[in-house]
């Protein structure tokens, strides 16, 4: 072995040596620099209290606002529900009918697509229940016959807003069947129940769409003053070879914090409203002989909400840091 093959095997030795890195120490790697990018950027965070107070309560309020108003919309369908549920059709039978033609009626109408239960109350019990309730009592012993025809209470099977188009369909195949005088059913309520509704669908969706927006802007003016105040930081890390991924995952947590802090505060402040006001309800629904209750979020709409706002956040800052972050080049 010459001189120079010698030397050059001995400064080979003394240099690094370059070793292939497995996958699982990248990834051991990877998940360790998550955990260190995580915790400091909480630390950052409550290193300055009172701005990211207000960032977070500012973000807590623009979710809050849709979100209460989605729970009055979905309260205000399960009234419509209920009533819709508890709505008849009201079955006049014809005078002349005798017994058979009575009962031959009840089976009809039980054979009708999209009847739930038929209810039959004879004229007797008409003219009974119509004098415990109108007080005319007295008057009605001096009539010579019962004026009040045999009724049947038809339930019918109402779905959403089909209900209305459903319940004139089968009035329409009752009235066509014998021994029946009259069809009557008020579904006026549930066109307006609808109307309302389908308005508050669209204003949610505006205002949330709206509110949305503005929660991009906030994450993303927050995200852009902590680029501003740690551009030079930046300018080293670059310098030093840090990758644009490894720069803007910092700022990409504390955009995914902003939108989670804000959207567990605006269910704080979801699920205390509804306490408070559930209480009054409870009282006006107790006064009609109700057992209607308020209806919350849950634990199925706190998840959903806080991965609205963590969302939100992330996007926000990802945004900010994509339009920023390439103007910062070290020179």
């Amino acid at each position: 072995m010459t001189a120079t093959e010698k030397s050059n095997r001995a400064q080979a030795q003394r240099g690094a040596t370059g070793q292939k890195l497995r996958i699982a120490d990248r990834w051991r790697g990877y998940r360790a620099h998550h955990r260190a990018t995580l915790r400091s950027s909480i630390v950052k965070m409550l290193g300055e209290p009172i701005q990211t107070l207000m960032t977070v309560l500012v973000i807590a309020i623009a979710l809050a606002l849709p979100s209460a108003m989605l729970l009055m919309l979905n309260n205000v369908q399960k009234i419509g529900g209920d009533l819709e549920s508890s709505s008849q059709i009201t079955v006049f039978v014809a005078k002349p009918a005798d017994s058979k033609a009575v009962d031959h009626l009840a089976v009809q109408l039980e054979e009708l697509k999209g009847v739930i239960s038929v209810t039959y109350v004879s004229a007797e019990q008409a003219l009974e229940e119509f004098k415990a309730l109108s007080g005319f009592g007295a008057a009605l012993r001096y009539l010579d016959e019962n004026p009040l025809p045999a009724v049947f209470l038809v339930q019918p099977l109402l779905s959403g807003e089909a209900g209305v188009s459903q319940a004139e369909r089968l009035m329409a195949s009752i009235g066509e069947l014998e021994s029946v005088e009259d069809v009557q059913v008020d579904m006026l309520w549930i066109q307006r129940l609808n109307a309302i509704t389908e308005i508050g669908e669209k204003l949610v969706l505006a205002i949330s769409l709206a509110l949305g927006i503005g929660v991009l802007l906030i994450v993303g003016n927050t995200i852009r003053l902590a680029i501003q105040g740690r551009q030079e930081e930046i300018i080293v890390v670059k310098l030093v070879g840090g990758t644009d991924a490894y720069v803007r995952r910092p700022f990409l947590y504390t955009g995914t914090l902003l939108g989670l802090f804000g959207a567990l505060i605006a269910s704080l402040m979801l699920v205390g409203c509804v306490i408070w006001v559930g209480r009054s309800v409870e009282v006006l629904a107790s006064l009609y002989q109700s057992q209607f209750e308020l209806v919350g979020l849950g634990l199925s709409g706190v998840l959903v909400l806080c991965g609205i706002g963590a969302m939100t956040g992330l996007i926000g800052a990802w945004i900010a840091v994509m339009q920023h972050l390439r103007k910062i080049q070290p020179k």
